[in-house]
C-alpha cells in the first residue's frame, strides 16, 4: 500500500521524522545501557503518535483517562521495532524485561511477526 501525501504533508512529515527521530535515539540508549533487556515500555511521543496518524490515515482513538504507549523491541544492535497501544493514565513504564516483553507479545499481530522476520534478515544482508 502506497500512501499519497501533498507537498504539506510530506514537509510534515519529515519535521515529525526528526522528533521521532530524537525519541528513538532514547531508545538506542535504553538498550545500550541495558544490553540484557529487550523491550521497553514508554509513553509515547506526540510525534510519534501523529506520524502514526498519517501512516493510518485517521487520528487514534484514545479512551478517556488513557494514555498511548510505545512498546520497543530490541531486536538486534540498531534493529528496533515499535508497537503503539492504550493503556491507562499514569500506568507503569519502568516495567521489568517480562512484564514489557508480555506486553509486547499481547500487542502484535499476524503482521508484527511478518515484519520482524523481515527486520531479523535485513542485519545479515548487510554483514
Amino acid at each position: 500500500m502506497t500512501i499519497q501525501l501533498t507537498r504539506t504533508q510530506r514537509r510534515q512529515m519529515q519535521k515529525l521524522a526528526d522528533r521521532v527521530d530524537r525519541v528513538t535515539q532514547a531508545d538506542r540508549l535504553f538498550f545500550e545501557r541495558r544490553p540484557e533487556r529487550q523491550h521497553r515500555v514508554r509513553l509515547a511521543s506526540h510525534a510519534e503518535i501523529k506520524q502514526n496518524e498519517f501512516m493510518e490515515g485517521k487520528p487514534q482513538a484514545v479512551p478517556p483517562d488513557c494514555r498511548i504507549f510505545t512498546i520497543v523491541r530490541n531486536i538486534a544492535p540498531g534493529v528496533r521495532l515499535r508497537l503503539f497501544t492504550c493503556g491507562l493514565e499514569g500506568a507503569e513504564t519502568d516495567l521489568p524485561e517480562v512484564t514489557a516483553s508480555a506486553i509486547f507479545e499481547a500487542a502484535a499481530t499476524p503482521r508484527t511477526w511478518e515484519i520482524e522476520a523481515a527486520m531479523r534478515k535485513a542485519p545479515e544482508a548487510r554483514a
